[in-house]
Parts: C-alpha cells; structure tokens; sequence
C-alpha cells in the first residue's frame, strides 16, 4: 500500500470516527481521556492506551493539524513536522514518550507527554492533534511454489485526539444555545441546535443534556450528547442530538444545558428553555 493511500486512510478516520467507533477501528484500542487540555500551571499529563484485542498490536504516535467544522467534522491542514521550526507549535512544545509502543492482547500502555512552556509564550489556545496510528500487521511470505496468486491488504488506520496548550485565561470567554428545534426523526425525536461563541477566544468542551418538563409540571431527561467542543476557529457549531425513543414529548417545555468537562466540569457554559408544541 503507498503512503499516500494509508494517509487517506488515517484522514478519514480521523474526521468521520466517533472515539468509539474508532477504537473498534484500531483494532479494540481504547484512549483515555479523550482529550488533553493543559492549563497555566499544568507541566505532564499521560494517557493511557488498552489493548482489548486478542492479538498483539504495535501503535506509533504523530502529530496533525486538523481545522474544526460547523457541523463538528475536521478538515487536515498541510504540516510537516521535520520543518516545524515553530517553539510555540505544542508538537514542538509537547514531549511524547514513548512514540512508538506494542501491547500485548488485553495488555495497558501509558504514553507520558510534559509540556516545555516557552517563556515567551504569548497568551492564547494552542492546538493539534495526536494520532494514534496502528501499524498494519505484516503480509507473510507467499509460496514460490503455489499455482494461484492471492493478495491480502494491511492498512495502517488511525485516530486522533486533540492537545490543547493555555496560556493565561479567557475570562471573556461565553457561549449560548440557539435555534433549538425538535423534529420527528424515524421512530424518535431529534434535537437540532447551535452552539455559538458569544465572546472570547478560547474553546469550550463538555456535554449537552436536554430535559422535558411535561405540561403537568414534572421534568425527566431525555437526551444526552458527550464530547461536545467548541474551538477557536468556529464561531458557531451546529448539533443533531437525538432524543430517547421512549420519550413521548408532547407540550410542556424543553430544557438544554450545555455543561462543561474535565478542566471545566464546574462550569455551565449555557441553557435554554423552549416551548414543545402538542398534539
């Protein structure tokens, strides 16, 4: 296979792949966390890979820049880390060890990353994207002597998690909800609604939870979306958030809350109430 196809490859996964759905992807690998966000005084921090395969596999880490999208998907920017000469690029910034590991079946690996903070950092959010690429296992030799000709094809595929890199806060920093609307959606409902950046410069990440009170008063949640991110580059990004399928609204009220994770986990970055048409 050329590096171009197995770069492809890597690309479209990186853009199109829930954390789930590429993990099964990488052969059953599992990242934890997600996401890492260093803050003012943060200098480590470590992520931990789980093999959940029967089989042995060997992961290589990389760096990429990818540019955030409306609807939540990536585009690649061109980056070549050889003349990255850049000292506030977090790829130069951010130490990884080990690059390259192999983990047994149902085996752990902790990747370690330290933060070399430039003192002249200016303030500001920076930004890229570590992949987790899984090395394609190799083609065994085929038998000079065998009257047919088989082909087998190993892909190297890949995922990515975002690294963020603060310098100083954003205290302007503020988002609201809006335009939401509910819609019938196959045998449920779908919530559609835009998170948009108020004020500020630095991204926001949590989940979004969307709560029915009913026209007799009594409020139930009835939706969740996790994973949710807001960067710098997007001043508003849209969101289809299905409902539960047992959920019977009609009338009342929605709720939807957009609550901050991790470093923010206290934080409610927004909430709306809306009206629920009935019958």
């Amino acid at each position: 296979m050329t590096g171009k196809l197995c770069a492809f490859l890597i690309l479209l996964l990186v853009g199109a792949l829930t954390p789930r759905q590429a993990s099964s992807a990488l052969g059953e690998l599992t990242i934890t966390p997600w996401r890492v966000a260093f803050q003012d005084r943060d200098r480590s921090s470590s992520i931990e890979l789980l093999n959940e395969s029967d089989s042995p596999h060997t992961y290589r880490m990389g760096w990429t820049l990818l540019k955030a999208l409306p609807n939540g998907r990536y585009d690649q920017v061109f980056y070549n880390k050889d003349k990255d000469k850049d000292p506030h690029s977090v790829a130069n910034m951010v130490i990884v060890s080990p690059r390259q590991v192999m983990i047994e079946p149902h085996g752990e690996q902790i990747i370690r990353l330290s933060l070399r903070r430039p003192s002249d950092l200016p303030p500001g959010e920076y930004r890229a994207h570590l992949m987790f690429i899984k090395l394609a296992d190799p083609t065994p030799p085929q038998d000079p002597k065998a009257k047919t000709v088989s082909m087998s094809l190993n892909v190297n595929v890949g995922f990515s998690i975002p690294v963020i890199v603060r310098q100083g806060e954003d205290k302007d920093l503020k988002v609201s909800i809006q335009s939401p609307k509910l819609r019938a959606a196959g045998n449920g409902s779908m919530l559609d609604l835009e998170i948009h950046r108020d004020a500020g410069k630095f991204s926001t990440y949590g989940s979004i939870y969307a709560y029915w009170k009913s026209p007799k008063g009594d409020e139930s949640k009835v939706g969740e979306l996790h994973n949710v991110a807001l960067y710098p580059e997007v001043q508003t990004r849209k969101i289809s958030m299905p409902l539960l399928r047992n959920a019977n609204i009609v009338g009342g009220t929605l709720r939807v809350v957009y609550e901050g994770a991790q470093e923010s986990e206290d934080t409610t970055w927004a909430e709306k109430t809306f009206p629920v048409g009935g019958k």
